[in-house]
């Protein structure tokens, strides 16, 4: 009986260790050869958003807590979005920008820098004030990953999955071992499709500290900014560099980025007659989208419609769009493989979408 026990109880361990799992096959028939070469002259930021610190009923963390937190990550900007008030504006500079989240009839809204709405938990029904009632109009971005509604998506299978990495913490050495597969993206990029292809996208972290322990320099927060600034960053382009707060919410206004998990970074853009164009950008037909991404046992995939064209494990690639309509990159990180069937295939990157006109 004990070792009927003991088989299930491991069976159940490499089941949660090793899922989501993926059947897959590359598509790789179309792709372009070339050598792409990222523009060297092209500016790139890390930009967080969606915090919560003091001045929310639900929070703890304090604004020199944010600093500490982004020279250890290489965050260029964040951006505190507090309950219903704004009063970080007192602490202020020019790389952390005050804002609000709060409640409207629509449902639940950021002002990101009080100025570029944000729908904020698009994907959590669990809640009617979270609900969107409202159009999805495009003068809104939309908060297509919330790093709460993730756990919150599955409360269940969260807190099994927090529990197997206390068990595996001797080998992991962290409690957030693998979060990136509690990240229902294939659901959610659905939904976004359904109802509000088109809108710009952007990755929240909706980070609240829930204790604090602080003595002279030292101090613990759980969780922490700087634990939180690992899990999810939206890297931003541009064409000229960005160090004012307008030309932060410029840039996010149109949708020039990708969000990353894990902070894993690689390089997405499109180019037509030498013209650079971006997540986020209208490019015309027969563009190049070209995606570089050199990280280890990932797959990078290409969707036009939300429908996959490229799927490859290729470092570097490029397509020719030659349909008019939505394209975008994802990206999936993966433990091993068996032929085509993938362990441990969980996200790491979703581009902003691609706008392919014929101009």
């Amino acid at each position: 009986m004990f070792y009927i026990f003991l088989i299930v109880f491991v069976g159940l361990i490499l089941y949660l260790e090793f899922r989501p799992f993926k059947k897959i096959s590359t598509i790789e028939n179309d792709l372009e050869k070339g050598n792409f070469q990222f523009p060297e002259n092209i500016f790139k930021y890390n930009v967080i958003a969606h915090i919560h610190t003091q001045f929310s009923f639900d929070s703890l963390g304090k604004p020199s807590d944010i600093k500490k937190a982004m020279e250890e990550n290489g965050i260029d900007f964040v951006f505190v979005t507090d309950h219903d008030n704004d009063d970080y504006r007192f602490f202020e500079d020019e790389k952390i920008f005050a804002g609000v989240e709060k409640n409207t009839p629509e449902g639940r809204v950021l002002l990101l820098g009080n100025e570029l709405p944000v729908i904020s938990h698009p994907n959590n029904f669990e809640f009617e004030h979270y609900r969107w009632k409202g159009e999805f109009n495009k003068e809104y971005m939309y908060e297509l990953i919330n790093i709460k509604d993730g756990i919150v998506w599955n409360k269940v299978l969260s807190v099994i999955s927090l529990l197997k990495n206390i068990l595996v913490l001797p080998f992991s050495r962290t409690l957030f071992h693998k979060w990136n597969a509690l990240i229902p993206l294939e659901k959610w990029v659905r939904l976004y499709y359904a109802r509000a292809k088109g809108l710009k996208i952007i990755g929240g972290l909706d980070l609240h500290v829930k204790v604090v322990y602080q003595e002279h320099s030292q101090g613990l927060l759980i969780p922490s900014y700087r634990q939180g600034f690992k899990w999810l960053v939206n890297q931003v382009y541009s064409k000229r560099p960005v160090n004012k707060k307008e030309y932060v919410i410029e840039a996010l206004k149109k949708g020039n980025l990708y969000i990353s998990l894990k902070q894993l970074y690689g390089n997405f853009w499109a180019e037509n007659k030498r013209e650079i164009y971006f997540p986020g950008d209208k490019i015309p037909l027969k563009s190049e989208l070209v995606c570089s991404f050199k990280h280890k046992k990932t797959v990078k995939i290409l969707k036009y419609e939300n429908n996959p064209v490229v799927i490859t494990e290729k470092d570097c690639f490029s397509y020719r769009a030659q349909k008019e309509g939505f394209y975008h990159f994802e990206v999936y990180e993966y433990d091993l493989k068996i032929g085509s069937l993938y362990f441990g295939f969980r996200p790491v990157v979703i581009t902003n979408l691609f706008e392919v006109e014929n101009v």
